[in-house]
């Protein structure tokens, strides 16, 4: 990512109602626009409207077919507007929709009778993942979407990387082929890889049956392992590249040392470097393999894998472990490509120590494992819910070594106050703050939100993990699907170099942007964003903003998690 991402802790504008005001706005209507399953809670925000009342309306024959009343609207500040919900629960019967006041309509959506209305939708923000691919062409017949064709050549071999160093002497080179590139750059990153990998397999872990089925047409379709699991054996195979095998400690990133220009990945030739190595980084590298190492064992595609990965894995946790001053990452002088760095690594520990207790079970891990800290929305700058979430699924595994109890206890806490700003909050979203990737937040929020539905088995965390996939197709402030591909507000100009370089004009597809933020500054100049008043309303359709409207791939996995959740919720 083109950002080292950053909390404002002091923000409080995304809950924040003020008294209702007269603000000269046009109504807007702003509905999901995928659709919703006819048993879900369904709601719709309407935007500066005095009117007592809503219709749905047939969208093809303007029909009418359903009606109900509007609670008073109330002025949100984070967005400008004057907001109240269109709660259109009680309305089931299958087809496709408009909501309508006076002659404004929203973009249309489905209601379908179960979960399954998201299949396109999950396939192809999974597919994401294959069109990310570093070192090999992204081929034809895996590369059709609606009729357009986003195949290209390789680009980026990574056979012969250079290991970088400011000693003058002999050059040093190692393979770091394959892996996925990390957002709308070209870089290959350690600790944003591992987040997203353990998303993504603790997903397949919850609905493992769901995604046996899951076909993704990719080069491997067909073999005897789940697509998704295929392509996260993509990322992991370059992962163990990442580790330098005489110590067990692991490298940051393989990066050009400056950002690349808009430019096909196979015309970017530059030197490419191995560089930097700290603990935090080989703690992430611990967890996601010792993960993995469970997740495919007895594999028969890849019958040598498990083994490797959880050898792979205590070795870089106990180099990471031998490293008794923290170092955090930093750039060398020369070097601007971003940086992931932490600046601790206790959360890095117990997310590490979680998932090796759980692989070995080794007492020696438990003793790690401390329960007082907050546990946030898992972000990569913290990743102690990681652990949370391993636990709290593997209990069989633990043999008593972890109070089972006091996890959910900590997961509830989590839950509890997320469901607390979703349902104080004018906007309804489980967020106090709009800061860089956002919309990531969101979709991190909804993955945990749904688990606690399943796990804590309680109705209520269902409704607001429904409205943070809401929120993200089109039930927000700016009315865009946030979901290239998909809806028909959609973003066209993402900040991507492959999909402004490639001569197409619609982006490649299934990826989620980052969404309305307040870090923006100047990537597009401060004029270009006329609401940055409104944190809500502070996005732009533009290539050049990589603050807004960049892609990453910790922010498509926690979306490919909620949305199979919520699809299984409602099979």
């Amino acid at each position: 990512m083109d950002y080292i991402m950053s909390l404002k802790k002091g923000i409080f504008l995304a809950s924040l109602a003020l008294p209702m005001s007269t603000i000269a706005a046009d109504i807007a209507l702003q509905a999901n626009q995928i659709g919703y399953p006819a048993q879900a809670v369904k709601q719709a925000m309407i935007c500066n409207s005095s009117v007592s009342e809503y219709s749905i309306v047939d969208a093809k024959s303007g029909t009418v077919v359903y009606k109900d009343s509007l609670p008073k609207a109330k002025s949100w500040r984070a967005s400008g507007d004057n907001v109240t919900w269109a709660d259109f629960t009680k309305f089931s019967i299958p087809g496709e929709y408009k909501l309508k006041i006076g002659t404004k309509e929203s973009e249309p959506f489905k209601v379908q009778k179960d979960g399954h209305v998201y299949d396109e939708l999950l396939t192809q923000t999974m597919k994401g993942f294959y069109f990310w691919r570093c070192s090999t062409p992204i081929e034809s017949k895996f590369a059709k979407f609606k009729g357009v064709d986003y195949s290209r050549k390789a680009g980026h071999p990574d056979d012969k990387v250079t290991i970088y160093t400011n000693a003058k002497g002999t050059k040093v080179q190692r393979n770091a082929q394959g892996g996925w590139y990390d957002a709308g750059d070209y870089g290959k990153y350690t600790v944003n890889a591992a987040i997203t990998l353990h998303t993504l397999l603790t997903a397949y872990q919850l609905n493992s049956k769901y995604f046996d089925n899951f076909d993704l047409n990719i080069p491997e379709s067909g073999n005897h392992t789940a697509d998704i699991l295929d392509e996260c054996m993509y990322e992991l195979k370059w992962m163990l590249t990442m580790q330098d095998e005489a110590d067990g400690s692991v490298y940051n990133k393989v990066t050009t040392l400056q950002f690349p220009d808009m430019i096909m990945p196979a015309d970017d030739r530059k030197e490419r470097f191995l560089i930097g190595k700290t603990a935090d980084c080989a703690y992430d590298f611990a967890a996601t393999m010792a993960l993995a190492s469970r997740v495919y064992k007895g594999n028969t595609d890849y019958p040598d894998f498990s083994d490797k990965a959880l050898a792979a894995a205590k070795k870089a946790y106990e180099w990471a472990a031998s490293q008794r001053h923290y170092v955090m990452f930093q750039n060398p002088s020369d070097c601007n490509t971003g940086s992931y760095a932490s600046s601790e690594m206790k959360d890095e520990q117990f997310w590490a120590a979680s998932e090796l207790l759980i692989s070995t079970g080794d007492a020696k891990y438990a003793s790690i494992l401390k329960f007082s800290q907050y546990f946030t929305v898992p972000f990569w700058g913290d990743v102690s819910t990681l652990g949370l979430i391993s636990l709290m699924h593997n209990e069989n595994a633990l043999q008593g070594k972890v109070d089972i109890k006091l996890v959910e206890k900590k997961f509830k806490e989590l839950a509890d106050d997320l469901l607390s700003i979703y349902n104080e909050s004018v906007g309804r979203v489980p967020m106090r703050e709009y800061f860089w990737g956002s919309n990531g937040q969101v979709a991190n929020s909804g993955m945990v939100l749904a688990m606690a539905c399943k796990r804590l088995n309680s109705e209520k965390y269902l409704s607001a993990a429904q409205y943070c996939l809401d929120y993200i197709l089109g039930a927000n402030a700016t009315g865009y699907c946030f979901v290239t591909g998909f809806g028909t507000k959609t973003p066209l100009n993402i900040h991507d170099r492959r999909s402004v370089a490639d001569g197409i004009s619609t982006p490649i597809p299934g990826y989620l942007v980052g969404g309305p933020s307040l870090d923006q500054t100047s990537d597009c100049g401060n004029s270009s964003y006329p609401t940055v008043k409104y944190p809500a309303k502070a996005y732009l359709d533009m290539s050049c903003s990589y603050s807004t409207n960049e892609i990453a791939l910790n922010w498509n996995a926690p979306l490919v998690s909620l949305i199979s959740q919520i699809v299984n919720a409602y099979k």
